[in-house]
């Protein structure tokens, strides 16, 4: 039987939140015809504009909809913005409740926390967004390690490309492996990534200081990251008490001294490792270990992967 997937477009969307899914859902059709029925649908008949500046032509209306198996909401700037409103987001309501899987892409995430979802409820979200999400959303549980997960019928991905990764999984729920891998062999993506979104992320925002202080510190690491960097240090550069020090960097950063300082280190070993082809035990002396296996466990600590799994990964040519 023919499942019906309706892809929500709305002003700012994110156009690979909304493709990645659809295109794969095509593939499937390609190769076991009738799979799925999918439907661009919109809050209004008007044409949307993504945030790439793509025009979108809406095929229905939300409210035009009467079955549907599966929902689903790409993110984008527009999800978090007052131009959806009140009304709009009571019919996405009422559509996600006749549909059997609802699924968020990425920030889509935020759009449908905004329709009410039941307390305790665990969504995967982009990992630059997982605690603005969960601040504005607190009775949700949010993820920000998996690619994609789910939760009874509610299905969420980290976004963009892991978009395709959650699809991948639906469609091999729907219809079997072998139609999944040959979807992912014709999109050219692995079937199942393996590692998760802190491979992605940046274990550390080093480019925005909180304050003076914090900028004086990071600029201090940087031209002495390969010594032995204690908390004493630290206090001296600081003219401050060991004490008063671990109570600044806690107001400052949320982190102890100890914890800023190792993921400074691994922020910029990341970018090493990705961007040059020393040695990975010459990128361990130069942030500071002494040993390898002390810099891979602390690498493997803050990304969840090797280092030369990482530069392997994201080595630029």
């Amino acid at each position: 039987m023919t499942k019906i997937v309706c892809i929500l477009a709305y002003e700012g969307v994110e156009l690979l939140d909304l493709s990645g899914p659809q295109s794969a859902f095509h593939e499937a059709n390609q190769t076991n015809p009738g799979s799925y029925k999918l439907i661009v649908a919109g809050f209004e008949n008007a044409p949307v504009t993504c945030e790439a500046g793509m025009q979108i032509i809406p095929e229905k209306t939300i409210n035009q909809i009467e079955r549907c198996h599966s929902l689903i909401i790409p993110g984008g700037a527009g999800s978090r913005s007052p131009s959806i409103t009140d009304t709009h987001l009571a019919a996405l309501k009422s559509l996600a409740a006749r549909c059997e899987r609802v699924v968020s892409i990425c920030t889509g995430a935020y759009l449908l926390a905004r329709t009410g979802l039941p307390s305790g409820t665990t969504l995967a979200t982009h990992w630059a967004f997982a605690k603005h999400l969960k601040a504005a959303f607190p009775d949700i549980e949010v993820d920000s390690s998996k690619l994609y997960r789910r939760d009874g019928r509610y299905w969420s991905s980290a976004g963009v490309t892991s978009g395709i990764d959650l699809t991948l999984s639906l469609i091999e729920q729907d219809y079997g492996k072998s139609i999944a891998h040959y979807v992912a062999k014709h999109l050219v993506v692995y079937m199942r990534r393996c590692g998760n979104q802190k491979q992605y992320s940046d274990v550390l925002d080093i480019q925005s200081p909180a304050n003076n202080k914090i900028d004086s510190v990071v600029n201090w690491l940087h031209h002495n990251m390969s010594q032995d960097i204690t908390v004493i240090r630290l206090a001296d550069l600081l003219c401050m008490s060991e004490r008063q020090c671990h109570r600044f960097f806690k107001d400052n950063t949320g982190l102890t001294p100890a914890t800023y300082v190792e993921r400074f280190r691994m922020q910029v070993a990341s970018d090493l490792l990705a961007s040059s082809t020393k040695e990975i035990k010459v990128i361990a002396s130069q942030v500071g270990f002494q040993s390898y296996d002390g810099f891979r466990r602390a690498f493997e600590r803050n990304f969840s992967i090797s280092p030369s799994a990482y530069r392997q990964a994201f080595l630029l040519d």
